[in-house]
This record gives C-alpha cells, structure tokens and sequence, in this order.
C-alpha cells in the first residue's frame, strides 16, 4: 500500500545513524522546520498515519493535560466523542479507540450539529474518500469550528501540497503517510496544523 523510498531519504537514514540527538531537541526542531517549508503553525514526526489518528485523537480528548494524558485509554471526565460521516467508516477506527475514543456516526450536516455537544473531542475527516463525502470537508470543518470543535484530515495517500489545501479550510491538523506520496520509510509520518495540538 506504499511506494518505493526515494534514493535521497535511504541516505538521509543512512547518514542519520551517525549522529546522537536527545529526542525531545528533534522533535522541536522538526516541528519548526516542517513549519518553515509547509507555511503550517507546526509540523510533528509519527511512525504513520495510522499513529497520527491515534496520537491527535488522544491530544483532543487530553486537551494538552499530562495527567488527563497519562489515565488514556481512560477517558472519565474527558470529551471522548470523534465525529465521522458514516460513508467514510473505515478500518482506522481502532486508532480512535485505542486511545479511548468513540466514533459517533452522521449522514448529513443537520445530524452533524446535533451530535456536536460537550462530548465531543474531535471531528475526524476522511481527507482520501472526499469523493464519497455527503457533506464535504469543507463543511465539515466549518461546522466543526463554529462549535470551537477541532478538525483532523486523514490524508494519508495525497501529495503534500504548499499551501496546504486542509488548512486553508480550516482544519486544525492535516496528517500524511511518509511512505505513500512523500516517498519515505513505509513506518513514517507527519501531521501539519496547530501546535497547540501537535505539542
């Protein structure tokens, strides 16, 4: 489901190997770098998509809280709903749960405003079957930000594009898959948005 590494990501891994970083100092780093080529508020390394889902879905639920973090899966007194179009349903939703999510399922935009509530901890949009969406992304998001819910677009297999079509919408966090169209490591990542979340 990927596509072959290009030569010049084999020898950034190869020349990789040769240098001690505390991971903490990285992860800033690349969070400001991927900023500054993307034009993104941050930018965060996953080990996939799949990791990303599950990562920004316990970053929502958490809502940046260490403690709150650390109990995940448990999510007593926490928001732990993920808004998703039923058309979209897809075998990811283990990422949601594993994280303590439940999905809550919508057809339209009048059921999508009735679910939003002070459950809900994120709206989760399904960035590679837009074609198959009801609502839109679009709409999505804009529903989702005038309930101050925040957004994530799934959009593993596309083309990580400058300026990022997702956030100019308005979503919050657009994720990829390093090893589909950006042409790295099969078990990579990145997610762009805001760095509130990413952090």
């Amino acid at each position: 489901s990927g596509s072959r590494m290009l030569d010049v990501a084999v020898q950034a891994m190869v020349e990789a190997t040769n240098g001690y970083v505390r991971i903490g100092e990285l992860m800033e780093a690349i969070g400001a770098r991927l900023a500054e080529i993307t034009g993104a508020e941050w930018g965060y390394i996953t080990s996939g998509c799949a990791a990303a889902i599950n990562q920004i879905t316990a970053a929502a639920i958490a809502g940046g809280d260490p403690e709150k973090a650390a109990r995940l899966p448990d999510t007593t007194g926490m928001p732990n709903e993920v808004i998703q179009e039923a058309c979209l349903r897809s075998g990811y939703e283990s990422c949601i749960r594993i994280a303590g999510g439940r999905v809550v399922t919508v057809e339209t935009e009048t059921e999508l405003r009735a679910a939003i509530g002070p459950r809900t901890a994120l709206v989760f949009v399904d960035g590679d079957a837009e074609a198959r969406s009801r609502i839109g992304p679009q709409r999505l998001i804009a529903i989702a930000r005038e309930h101050g819910v925040p957004t994530f677009v799934d959009a593993a297999a596309q083309r990580l594009a400058v300026p990022n079509r997702y956030l100019e919408m308005g979503a919050d966090v657009v994720a990829y898959s390093g090893g589909k169209c950006l042409r790295g490591p099969q078990a990579s990542g990145l997610m762009l948005g805001r760095k509130d979340l990413l952090r």
